[in-house]
């Protein structure tokens, strides 16, 4: 196989590996860190997710989504982070496919996967990382759609078009 069809392969997906798409930059909080420690790393590195470790282990994870909905919905904006993570890390092997990370996606209802190799953290895939990738852009379009499943409109007051003028 010629170079030019072998780079177009792997821009296209057809041999295209974990470690090859996946961020091999990983920040990280440790488990003592407050929220406003937390928030201000993802904002320093434009990031909404973070691995909170402790001793060397990853023990949870924290989302821009966990800290708007946990933790400014209670009122409580220094709390010990480890009161709000999450527990249940969901990871691939870094031998493991993108048809697999999309499955883990879905069923899970996340855009982003812990990366290990023989159980060491070696990366994070997200959505954003497998955007261009045109091989399975119908796999992550369902993935993406049941990620953001929306349920029918249920709220107490549901608005009437004309209570509101320009």
């Amino acid at each position: 196989m010629n170079k030019i069809s072998f780079l177009f392969n792997t821009i296209s997906g057809d041999y295209m590996d974990l470690k090859d798409i996946m961020n091999k930059h990983l920040i990280v909080c440790n488990v003592d860190d407050s929220v406003v420690t937390v928030s201000s790393k993802m904002s320093e590195n434009d990031i909404g997710f973070i691995p909170i470790v402790e001793r060397g282990y990853v023990v949870g994870i924290i989302t821009d989504r966990d800290i708007a909905c946990r933790i400014f919905d209670n009122d409580d904006f220094d709390p010990n982070i480890t009161d709000y993570m999450s527990r249940d890390i969901v990871s691939i092997d870094v031998n493991g496919s993108i048809p697999d990370v999309l499955e883990l996606m879905k069923k899970n209802r996340i855009k982003r996967i812990i990366v290990t190799d023989s159980n060491r953290v070696v990366g994070v895939i997200s959505i954003s990382d497998l955007i261009n990738i045109d091989k399975y852009r119908d796999q992550l379009f369902e993935t993406v759609k049941c990620i953001w499943k929306i349920g029918p409109n249920k709220h107490k007051y549901e608005t009437e078009i004309d209570e509101f003028y320009l």
